[in-house]
């Protein structure tokens, strides 16, 4: 199960707007909102396909200008 720490860049003032759309994606928590818009995310998906389909959900969102990969890791499931 992949589990990646990302950081969404959004236009600035736009950093809120984007944590509450975020939060609706499935499989995503926001652990941060910095200022000059970014968003702290961590990324839990079944699979390697399911999480990049998450990022690209959260390219898609109103104000975002880019999802980073800050950090990658499987984890092994029981």
């Amino acid at each position: 199960m992949p589990i990646s720490g990302v950081v969404v860049t959004c236009r600035p003032g736009q950093e809120q707007k984007v944590a509450v759309q975020a939060r609706l994606v499935p499989g995503v928590e926001v652990h941060g909102v910095l200022p000059e818009g970014r968003v702290v995310i961590v990324v839990d998906a079944a699979s390697v396909e399911a999480e990049v389909d998450i990022a690209s959900q959260l390219e898609r969102l109103d104000a975002v200008i880019s999802v980073q990969i800050a950090y990658h890791n499987f984890e092994d499931t029981p």
